[in-house]
């Protein structure tokens, strides 16, 4: 084996990467473009690297740090994942991202006295990455 390939398996030992992430590191290490995509083809051939299991671990990782789907999909778009393994996860999670929202919401805020501090409530949520909707709706049953 390479020694592109001994630092890629270091790297993915660490944590999930993606294989575009894991591309710029071996390059930035000062390893070739044939070497690293040689790399990363071993680590894919040997199931130690998935863009799959990339998407899940950021997606575990950013809702329950309290991002929305808009700010990780942003995420992975920026680490040049397929847009459809951002859509198939984000669909998996679709009818949970209203609780999601209101968790976040509740962690940080008391229900808004008047109507300035409900817009910088919303404004949270969405620099969070939740859609206006989920954003609207959670306000709106909190009025009720």
């Amino acid at each position: 084996m390479t020694k592109a390939f001994d630092c890629a398996v270091r790297l993915l030992a660490r944590r999930e990467h993606g294989a575009h992430e894991l591309a710029g590191k071996l390059i930035q290490k000062g390893y070739s473009q044939e070497d690293t995509e040689n790399a990363i083809v071993e680590c894919q051939r040997h199931g130690w690297q998935s863009d799959s299991r990339f998407v899940e671990a950021v997606f575990n990782t950013r809702i329950r740090q309290g991002y929305g789907p808009l700010r990780i999909s942003q995420e992975l778009q920026n680490k040049y994942i397929c847009r459809e393994l951002i859509t198939a996860k984000l669909d998996e999670y679709e009818e949970q991202w209203q609780e999601h929202a209101h968790a976040v919401w509740q962690k940080k805020f008391m229900p808004p006295e008047n109507f300035i501090d409900m817009q910088k409530q919303q404004r949270f949520l969405l620099y969070r990455g939740f859609p206006i909707e989920i954003i609207a709706q959670l306000f709106k049953n909190r009025q009720r």
